[in-house]
């Protein structure tokens, strides 16, 4: 009854009660905050008392360990943020699964959710990117770096009550190198460890086949554990099937429940009234909203104008017509709605046109340049956008791993025809279509709505090239899923970056052959596979990098995308209601990060309910761009 009680209070996430502010009080609005609980598992707090301090129990010292201490840890967190209310945000489409592991489950939506709902080892600081505690408190790697111990920390909880314990960590890495889950990276990853061994409920063992300095990064940042009492025995496949569309309880401040899930519709999260870590330091200002949906908008249209209404709080401005043309609107013009460009270091990955190269006719090079050099960028970055972005010529944009001597590919329309005619199209029919063994050099390019205000420009320069360039519309989930099955020939794509590049997983040994890695344009190459060896055991960072540059020119001079462009920083719009920190989201993350760091003020929420009732009402617009977390760096 009791949980019953809170899911229908939890409708009526604030209380929109207005206290008129008298003398020196100020106006402001009272949240009540709703939170939820699905505790099955009444375990009292601390250390299971039958575990000794040796082995991680109660009186732990932690002599021979490493850790940070909670007050060196750098916060994220607002000391002024507000629990309570909610944040209303859009998702372009509905994820093919729900879960976070396995096939189709890198998508846009869980890769967000995970971080909220649940918790690796140990964390990075947010500044200094050194490790940090988080289910574990400490941690040790052996003299040879080939065997890592963790020590679990004994107040860690599930979602349910139970307590995290060792065995959590080997039922997680059993799922992970399970073929059944239909994701070869993971198991290639994940088959680089040796079982994990409990050696007492609270320390859990690991040991390495090889070495490889991103190791320890992967078990311990990466994995998000996942409770042993619901995956631990059953298979990749029965995971699959199980838990298609239905979260596992995880660590995290975060739930997802049953009835909250509209499937194609919406997704709500909500925060829990037991996170074990509420209290820590480093959680200080964080996690703030109680409810968090997610609209499924699938038009980036009708997204702005939900928007504009307030039925959306936060977006992403992706277009930079959209950014410099449609914000002159009474709304905007008076502070009720805001736009922020947000500088930081989030890593930028490869976006534009990705050719299969494991077929006909893009197997062929010179195919594959020709086609490059008719994508515009240049014309479609001065037409439309502004010139607002930066052209990429490299798999690490903008990084100090782009290499500098990568090709610089431009619009050339003549080499393209050049590069055609030297493939064997030299002959046109009557309709100016080149024509080779009596076949219409005819190419289908799959894209997702929006792409066409450039897309239909490229198809006009492939026509007048003799190419019958086929455009066809499908959502985003659909165009994952051709990529990840290299149902394709060619098909649009935009990457998200990695803060440490793992070129590995995008075009190693292995990845070019198996479905649902990110290799999807089948790049294989000898010299790569020798660096990205090279590169895994080489513990110095600037060796690093000239071993990831040379990998970058190689890959970049296979041609396996047309290039598109990226920008250096982030573009939003909100509601005037919220506050945040002067950095307003991560140093490295994109802006998404928000749903974890703002929070509802009730000072500005007082007055954008003021203004929305009196268009005398001008509110504080502040400055456009916000040059934090840039400023920090130098």
């Amino acid at each position: 009854m009791r949980l019953n009680k809170i899911l229908l209070n939890a409708i009526f996430l604030l209380i929109a009660v207005i206290i008129a502010g008298c003398g020196t009080k100020k106006r402001q609005v009272t949240f009540n905050s709703e939170t939820v609980s699905i505790k099955k598992f009444d375990t009292p707090p601390g250390a299971d008392p039958s575990v000794s301090a040796e082995d991680g129990g109660e009186g732990f010292t932690g002599e021979g360990w490493q850790t940070v201490k909670e007050v060196d840890i750098n916060k994220l967190g607002s000391p002024d943020a507000v629990k309570g209310g909610q944040l209303v945000m859009s998702i372009p489409d509905f994820p093919g699964t729900l879960r976070t592991i396995g096939k189709d489950a890198n998508s846009y939506f869980n890769s967000m959710a995970e971080g909220l709902m649940y918790e690796t080892l140990l964390s990075l600081d947010p500044v200094t990117e050194e490790y940090i505690p988080s289910l574990a408190t400490h941690w040790k790697i052996s003299e040879d770096k080939l065997e890592y111990t963790f020590r679990i920390n004994p107040d860690a909880r599930w979602a349910d009550g139970k307590p995290v314990t060792s065995e959590d960590v080997i039922a997680t890495w059993k799922l992970l190198v399970d073929p059944g889950i239909l994701e070869a990276y993971s198991n290639i990853l994940y088959g680089s460890y040796e079982e994990p061994v409990a050696l007492s409920k609270y320390i859990v063992k690991v040991k390495t086949k090889e070495l490889n300095w991103r190791l320890f990064l992967y078990f311990s940042v990466s994995m998000s554990i996942l409770p042993a009492h619901y995956i631990g025995g059953i298979s990749g496949g029965d995971y699959l099937n199980k838990y298609q569309f239905e979260f596992v309880p995880g660590t995290g401040p975060y739930l997802i429940q049953q009835a909250d899930i509209n499937k194609g519709n919406s997704i709500m999260i909500r925060r829990r009234s037991d996170y074990w870590a509420e209290n820590s330091e480093a959680n200080k200002g964080l996690y703030n909203f109680d409810l968090i949906r997610f609209e499924v908008v699938q038009d980036d249209g009708l997204e702005f104008e939900k928007f504009k209404k307030g039925e959306l709080d936060v977006i992403s401005v992706n277009r930079a017509q959209w950014w410099e043309e449609r914000f002159d609107f009474e709304e905007y013009n008076r502070g009720l709605i805001l736009k922020r460009k947000i500088f930081n270091e989030v890593p930028n990955g490869v976006s534009g046109i990705c050719f299969n190269m494991r077929k006909p006719p893009f197997d062929d090079i010179r195919m594959r340049k020709a086609i490059a050099h008719l994508y515009n960028r240049e014309l479609f970055n001065e037409r439309l956008f502004y010139n607002s972005y930066f052209l990429t010529y490299s798999f690490f944009p903008g990084s100090v791993y782009e290499n500098p001597d990568n090709p610089k590919m431009k619009y050339d329309f003549d080499e393209a025809v050049r590069l055609l005619a030297e493939a064997g199209w030299t002959t046109k029919n009557d309709q100016g279509y080149l024509v080779k063994n009596g076949q219409v050099l005819t190419l289908e390019l799959p894209y997702t709505k929006g792409a066409d205000r450039y897309l239909t420009i490229f198809q006009e320069d492939c026509k007048k090239a003799g190419i019958n360039l086929i455009l066809r519309e499908i959502d985003g989930t659909t165009n994952f899923k051709l990529g990840n099955e290299r149902n394709f020939n060619m098909i649009t794509i935009n990457w998200s970056g990695l803060s440490i590049p793992n070129p590995e997983s995008s075009m190693g040994p292995g990845t070019a052959d198996a479905q649902n890695s990110t290799n999807w344009p089948g790049i294989k190459n000898d010299r790569i596979n020798e660096l990205c060896e090279a590169y895994n055991i080489e513990f110095d960072r600037e060796k690093r990098i000239q071993l990831i540059r040379e990998i970058d020119k190689i890959a970049t001079e296979m041609q396996p995308y047309a290039f598109g462009w990226y920008a250096p920083y982030q573009r939003i719009a909100f509601h005037n209601k919220f506050g945040y920190p002067e950095w307003m989201i991560s140093r490295t993350g994109n802006y998404l990060t928000l749903v974890s760091i703002w929070y509802n003020d009730p000072e500005k929420l007082a007055r954008y309910e003021e203004a929305k009732k009196d268009n005398s009402i001008k509110l504080d617009m502040g400055e456009v761009e916000n040059k934090y977390w840039t400023t920090v760096k130098k």
